[in-house]
């Protein structure tokens, strides 16, 4: 009887059959036989049996290998030399091969197939050295496979399997079995690889730089316009809510790339939110309603991953539009074309008409006398002299050939006769004698003079329908009528009178054939003028583009170049140039109104060449204290409105939804400095995060803005008197809440430095109304004094002389005294306020003195406050005006030679970080299964490996923590006001603790 156990006659089949159930794929090569196998069925079936047991061998081997290889990902090869085995290019897949390799050796060796006598066993080479590691990593190739290359192939090539009958070997037999295993080893880390590659990403890719500027404009713009409104904010954007948008842009990144994030990171952004918004509260100078406001503003809340976005439409951003006009820049083409003698000048051209002589002449009869008769044959002419006399001898009648584009002026004719006397002298030996002939020429001449109204006017050539007549003109002057008078006293007049001009016409003596003649102009035409271009002017200063707010703190638009397309297309209709003129005055009109036109457009000209050049000196700044620029600003721009990644979807695998979970160390990358006391993979003290922060255009003053829009025109140690006010108001408001007598010190000095420079404006001032009025120089003075008494401290005063507020006022006083007319009260205003500059401004060190004073005086009171004292009376002392946000900040577009349109400033921001621990787990199992998972997790730790048995790891290489590096620009545009946006705590630059070394 056969024992149930020798008897494999029904075994074989049922238990392919279940092995072939289990296993989705495998192949079966047979590349190399050393000796005919015998075709007994008991061989046979031992080959079929150590078949199936090589494929669950390999089905077993590749699944732990996939295991261990992700969780010792090994991602820089190591100097070894089994580290020297791996390509730098693809270490972890050749590690993976490596591992492959090794564990389906050593389950092979536990293969055995067994019918009878006969038995066959399966084996790889064995591994001693580097040289057969390499070997052993030929043989293995691993790929994605299976329902969304959720799984992994692998193939080991040239398994031997040994037939042995009785221990004696009768055939071998070489396979490549493939198999596909539900490990998520390889798509773990190309997910990881992803995300690194993603954390590195420029601003021109998708990954963390896009997404933390997408979450620190809405913050800074919040912030930024809630400085501007009055709100106690220091510092628009702190080294802490960079550190608030990096961690929300590390989770959105997680989410794109995995499908989920850290939970625990979550909790820990939603900690940090609630953290950086009472830091908020407590570091504002102001109430905490306002900084409450400001934290809402900025969306401190993120609940998702989605970067925040304003609760309201109308909440600031750098997608809205702004108005520029061309606003002052009106005003000061305005002064250039009225200024007394350049207006003149355009309206004498108007009234200057072209004059000159046409002739026609033509020979009634006569002409030059013969030659006189010789005395004889024996004589010899020797000199033969001819004489002239012209006269005119009567009036004719007859008409000349007008030019094309010449009326006549005047027309006359004359009959001329010219004498001819001949003599000629004749020699015969020693005498001489001479003969004479005479003869008459009569000629008629027709004289014209014309005129045409070309000249040097910009009024283009129209006829004037009633040039010459003095009645139509609209002021009741003469028009053109006296043209004609003054051009032939130009040019008959001066030859002598008409008699004489037809003589020389005749003696080709003609001196002058052309001039220009000016009409009178009539009294009323100047201030007539004047008010038609005062007319002109308020339409020209409505004249408005609209442009994107950011896009002009990134220089990407040139306001004034579009307001000077815009007139340009507008002048047309400015200009309202008539097909005919209906007289003299309004073609005098119309050349004033295009000498006006022509001065706005090379104003706007002038300006748009310095916004260019602005543009390339806030280049160099950028450049200069930070690694940004004005370009990579632009990018971070377009990356604020470019729509980021939705989360990557849930792969389906073989056995169901493969679900990742992320679980990091530090969940949050802090800036502070932790130890393994706190999460065991640190090592040692780490900084997680590490950031730089530069404001670009900061107090104190006279660096990056004076740069930028100083240039020649103001020294390097002085400053404008704006910022200098603003300052000095900042000083007296904070020293209202609180004495310090270092703070009252710089204050006195600076106060003393703007007194002066007042003092020098309003001289300026009463100078121009004793200039431009009838006013003397003590009424002068007196109007100046009575228009400056609302503004009594020096402080307010500068900041009324520089607004042009003090100006308006003056012209307002003069008027009312004088009895002014419309265009004197206008001229003079406009006299006044190109006064806006004194000579001497306030010094750069006593400005700066005085802001660090008051910065220095706010900081110790709340640092006292907040010591020493509840939250009650913390927030008590934050409603003091302590005058911090009096101080001005930011870059002012585009002063000195441009209209004051807006106020930017920039921040670039750099951070650097470092995982202790970033590890990703993957379920490859249906849920009934839940501890079926592959868990990849790099920590910088070295991977070794045994690779020869002999109880030692060789160093492979190291599992590289993930790291990365960011960097983005953030820029804000307000309006045009002295306090300006900007960063008031002192410092252009803050740098974390640690920088610029994140992690180990």
């Amino acid at each position: 009887m056969v024992a149930v156990r020798d008897d494999t006659r029904g075994r074989v089949p049922f238990a392919l059959l279940g092995v072939l159930l289990l296993v989705s794929s495998l192949t079966l090569a047979p590349t190399f036989v050393t000796e005919p196998a015998p075709s007994e069925t008991a061989v046979e079936r031992a080959l079929n049996q150590a078949t199936v047991e090589t494929q669950v061998a390999m089905r077993d081997g590749v699944s732990t290998a996939g295991q261990q290889a992700a969780a010792n990902p090994v991602v820089t090869p190591a100097d070894t030399a089994a580290g020297r085995v791996l390509n730098d290019s693809t270490a972890f897949r050749d590690s993976l091969r490596i591992r492959a390799y090794l564990r389906v050796a050593d389950r092979l060796e536990r293969v055995s197939g067994r019918s009878g006598d006969v038995t066959v066993t399966a084996s790889l080479p064995t591994v001693s050295n580097a040289s057969d590691l390499r070997a052993a990593k030929h043989r293995v190739s691993v790929e994605r496979a299976g329902p969304n290359e959720t799984g992994m192939r692998a193939t080991v090539e040239n398994v031997t399997l040994t037939v042995r009958r009785n221990g004696a070997v009768v055939s071998t037999r070489r396979v490549s079995p493939t198999v596909v295993v539900p490990t998520q080893a390889l798509m773990l880390h190309d997910h990881v690889s992803t995300y690194q590659t993603r954390l590195n990403n420029g601003l021109d890719k998708p990954g963390l730089s896009r997404r933390m500027t997408a979450r620190l404009y809405p913050i800074a713009w919040a912030r930024g316009y809630a400085q501007y409104g009055g709100a106690g904010i220091e510092n628009v954007v702190a080294n802490r809510h960079v550190s608030l948008a990096t961690n929300g842009a590390l989770l959105g990144v997680q989410r794109s790339t995995f499908g989920r994030s850290d939970p625990a990171g979550r909790r820990a952004l939603k900690e940090a939110t609630a953290v950086t918004g009472i830091k908020d509260i407590i570091r504002g100078s102001r109430g905490t309603a306002v900084s409450s406001d400001v934290v809402g503003q900025a969306q401190y809340k993120p609940i998702s991953e989605t970067p925040p976005r304003p609760k309201s439409t109308t909440g600031p951003s750098s997608t809205d539009s702004m108005t520029v006009g061309v606003n002052e820049t009106a005003d000061t083409a305005f002064r250039s074309v009225t200024e007394p003698s350049a207006l003149n000048e355009t309206l004498e051209d108007a009234y200057t008409v072209e004059v000159a002589l046409e002739t026609d002449t033509h020979r009634l009869g006569g002409g030059p006398s013969g030659m006189p008769p010789s005395p004889g044959t024996e004589w010899t002419l020797v000199a033969d002299r001819t004489t002239t006399a012209t006269e005119a001898v009567g009036n004719a009648s007859g008409r000349v050939a007008m030019p094309d584009g010449w009326h006549t002026l005047e027309t006359f004719s004359r009959t001329v006769e010219r004498q001819y006397t001949r003599t000629a002298v004749w020699q015969n030996g020693s005498i001489r004698q001479r003969t004479t002939t005479t003869s008459t020429a009569r000629y008629r001449v027709t004289v014209a003079v014309v005129g045409r109204h070309h000249g040097r006017s910009p009024a283009p050539n129209r006829s004037i329908r009633t040039a010459h007549d003095a009645s139509p003109s609209p002021l009741n002057g003469s028009n053109l009528a006296d043209v004609e008078p003054k051009a032939m006293d130009a040019l008959v007049g001066h030859t002598g009178g008409r008699d004489e001009t037809a003589e020389r016409v005749i003696d080709d003596s003609l001196s002058r054939t052309e001039a220009t003649v000016t009409a009178d102009r009539p009294p009323e035409l100047h201030d007539w003028v004047y008010r038609d271009l005062m007319d002109l002017r308020a339409s020209v200063r409505n004249t408005t583009v609209t442009v994107e707010r950011g896009r002009v703190g990134t220089f990407e638009t040139n306001p004034p170049q579009e307001l000077r397309e815009r007139v340009a297309q507008r002048r047309a209709t400015l200009a309202a140039v008539p097909d005919t003129y209906d007289s003299a005055a309004q073609k005098a009109r119309v050349a004033a109104r295009l000498t006006y036109l022509n001065a706005v457009s090379a104003e706007l000209g002038e300006q748009a060449a310095a916004r260019d050049g602005n543009r390339e000196r806030v280049d160099a700044q950028l450049s200069e204290r930070t690694e940004g620029s004005l370009r990579a600003l632009r990018k971070g721009l377009t990356a604020r409105e470019t729509p980021v990644p939705r989360s990557q979807p849930v792969p389906v695998g073989p056995a169901g939804p493969v679900r990742t979970r992320v679980d990091t160390q530090t969940p949050y990358l802090t800036l502070a400095e932790l130890n393994e006391s706190r999460y065991r993979a640190l090592d040692g003290s780490e900084h997680p995060l590490v950031a730089r922060n530069a404001n670009v255009f900061t107090v104190p003053y006279g660096d990056a803005a004076d740069a930028v829009v100083g240039g020649a025109f103001e020294g390097v140690d002085r400053v404008r008197l704006a910022t200098a006010a603003n300052t000095l108001a900042a000083a007296n408001e904070t020293l209202e809440a609180e004495s310090n007598t270092t703070l009252a010190s710089e204050r006195d000095a600076l106060q003393r430095e703007v007194g002066g420079a007042n003092r020098e404006m309003t001289t300026t001032l009463w100078l121009a109304v004793s200039q431009h009025t009838e006013a003397k120089q003590d009424e002068s003075k007196a109007i100046v004094t009575e228009a400056m008494s609302p503004w009594e401290s020096s402080a307010a005063r500068a900041l009324a002389l520089t607004n042009g507020s003090a100006q308006e006022r003056v012209a307002r006083v003069a008027d009312a005294r004088l009895n002014l007319t419309r265009v004197e009260r206008d001229r003079l205003r406009l006299q006044l306020l190109s006064v806006d500059t004194p000579a001497t401004r306030p010094t750069l060190g006593s400005t700066n003195g005085t802001a660090s004073a008051v910065r220095s005086v706010a900081k110790d009171e709340l640092s006292s406050a907040l010591a020493n004292a509840g939250e009650q009376k913390a927030q008590q002392f934050a409603k003091k005006r302590l005058g911090t946000d009096r101080l001005p900040a930011g870059l002012p577009l585009a002063p000195p030679v441009a209209p004051w349109y807006a106020t930017t400033n920039i921040w670039w921001v750099t951070v650097e970080g470092e995982y202790a621990r970033f590890a990703v787990s993957a379920s490859h199992g249906p849920p009934s299964e839940p501890g079926a998972q592959t868990t990849y997790a790099r920590d910088g730790h070295n991977v070794t490996l045994d690779m020869d048995d002999d109880g030692t790891g060789e160093r492979l290489g190291t599992a590289d923590r993930i790291s990365f590096r960011a960097d983005t620009g953030v820029v804000v545009v307000v309006p045009p006001k002295p306090r300006g946006v900007g960063d008031k705590g002192g410092n252009a630059v803050e740098e974390s603790s640690g920088w610029p070394d994140a992690g180990s």
